[in-house]
């Protein structure tokens, strides 16, 4: 099961609807049963999760910045992808630093070295990604950037675990990101 935590301010249901719906509707068309919990109601991880999906929020609710993540979620060993906002948050809880860094709309992105490698970003030189963001974060050392834009990271992976991250929102335009970790999830990688 993969678990969706939703990052959105809890007083604005609205963007679960445009953040979070779509993730779930795309998990759900890949084949994997969807668990969704609210950052702010999460305390553990069930045994049955294989995977978890933090998905980003609205260009202005940062609401999550000031909801840090609990430490086991920093430390969860089971595949994570942080989406946007999820992202950053996944990365200030190692230790990453909140950048100011407005990015709205399509925007190239190129694999790295070490992207050219990975099995989440693999045989996709160059796409474009939809940004919607205005914030990023410094990278902490021990993640690896797997794909970049003119303004920075756009896609991260933790050395030590198979944490994900993605600036960009791959719900538009670029599914095969959801595709691709859920094979992750499933340790049945290409």
């Amino acid at each position: 099961m993969i678990l969706v935590i939703d990052l959105t301010r809890p007083d604005l249901p609205i963007l679960f609807d445009e953040f979070v719906s779509p993730i779930i509707r795309i998990v759900n068309n890949l084949g994997s049963k969807v668990s969704t919990i609210h950052l702010s109601d999460l305390k553990t991880i069930d045994r049955n999760v294989t995977g978890i999906i933090i998905a980003g929020t609205a260009l202005a609710d940062t609401w999550y910045q000031s909801h840090a993540p609990t430490s086991f979620l920093c430390n969860e060993k089971i595949p994570v992808l942080g989406i946007c906002a999820g992202m950053q948050m996944i990365t200030a809880g190692k230790r990453g630093e909140y950048i100011p860094s407005l990015e709205i709309g399509m925007v190239p992105v190129k694999l790295t070295k070490a992207g050219r490698t990975d099995p989440l970003t693999k045989g996709k030189e160059d796409f474009s990604g939809y940004a919607l963001h205005q914030y990023t974060t410094t990278i902490p050392p021990s993640w690896d950037v797997l794909a970049v834009s003119d303004t920075g990271p756009q896609i991260i992976k933790c050395r030590d675990a198979p944490q994900y991250g993605a600036l960009f929102h791959p719900e538009v335009r670029n599914e095969w990101i959801y595709e691709r970790f859920l094979l992750i999830t499933q340790k049945t990688i290409p």
